[in-house]
């Protein structure tokens, strides 16, 4: 709760009150009186709205409002040491009227933890020693209420309205809402080797219109439908869970583009040539692999054959 506390003006003081009141006595305070008066009917004319109206040289930006969900939206957010952005993210979630927003603190030794109390609606899930790259999605989702599931990292603060359609996508039928981050990319030739991974994942599993949307990346949504139906304990490997909802006929569709790549926080784990986080992501991707293989739902690459659909597949490969 605010308390309404406002600050004197600068430069005011009680004798300086007390002055002018002893001053705008009799006629004086009335020839004032009447100067304001004529003052308040001159108006400065301001731009001209198509309507005839005048905004005024004061006029503000139209407040962005999340348009209506059916359903009923949770925000998950992880976060590992992220005082510096968390509370921008938050607040982000917050424009976007949810439910609730569920912030999984894993193993932080900052002041994260100060900067989620500072959200009058979160619930935080501390972990005091770090649990795992992707776990707190799976304990954000195994706790979340909500039909609608966003997944945030607490490194990166994006606007409100970016992040709506991929709830919207949900709200409209979807059950896996991606970021399709195809237009930012190179051609095949140029992409950096976990891009080929998610590219491969979802040829492999006849869902090559994907390209390199993934789970891996953030931001993205589940349906309450699809988090049932793959289990939350799946989603601390991503690509396993995306794979799991491709093999479980669910819908699976890109529902916007927002540019994460720029703003990816710099980590020392995560830069340079075979990074730790990189290694991780590649392995994910062939646990999610060998579990198509499992199901026998990854035989479409080589199932096809004939100079035809090798041709047809370099001219993908190389954006052609």
């Amino acid at each position: 709760m605010r308390i309404g506390i406002h600050p004197k003006p600068a430069g005011r003081s009680k004798a300086s009150a007390s002055g002018r009141k002893s001053v705008l006595q009799g006629p004086a305070k009335l020839q004032k009186t009447r100067i304001r008066k004529v003052l308040s009917s001159v108006r400065t004319p301001g731009p001209v709205r198509p309507s005839g109206r005048t905004t005024g040289r004061s006029s503000r930006k139209t407040t962005w409002i999340r348009p209506a969900l059916n359903r009923k939206l949770s925000v998950i957010i992880s976060a590992c040491n992220e005082e510096t952005t968390l509370g921008a993210v938050l607040k982000e979630a917050e424009r976007l009227k949810p439910e609730e927003i569920i912030v999984v603190l894993n193993g932080c030794v900052d002041n994260s933890f100060r900067r989620a109390r500072k959200s009058g609606m979160a619930t935080i899930v501390h972990c005091p020693e770090a649990a795992g790259h992707d776990i707190g999605r799976a304990i954000g989702a195994k706790l979340s209420r909500g039909d609608i599931l966003l997944f945030l990292d607490g490194d990166m603060a994006i606007p409100a309205p970016e992040l709506y359609p991929f709830a919207a996508a949900v709200d409209q039928g979807a059950d896996v809402a991606l970021n399709n981050l195809n237009p930012l990319l190179p051609v095949f030739g140029e992409c950096d080797d976990v891009t080929r991974c998610k590219m491969f994942l979802n040829t492999a599993l006849g869902r090559e219109d994907l390209g390199s949307g993934s789970m891996t990346a953030v931001p993205h949504a589940l349906s309450r439908r699809a988090l049932e139906l793959i289990g939350p304990q799946t989603l601390a490997v991503p690509p396993k869970a995306q794979a799991a909802a491709i093999m479980q006929k669910l819908s699976v569709k890109a529902a916007g583009t927002v540019n994460v790549i720029k703003r990816n926080r710099i980590r020392k784990g995560n830069t340079g040539a075979g990074n730790g986080v990189e290694q991780l992501i590649i392995g994910d991707h062939a646990e999610a692999l060998a579990e198509g293989f499992a199901r026998g739902e990854t035989g479409l690459l080589w199932r096809e054959s004939g100079t035809d659909s090798r041709r047809l597949l370099a001219a993908w490969r190389n954006g052609i």
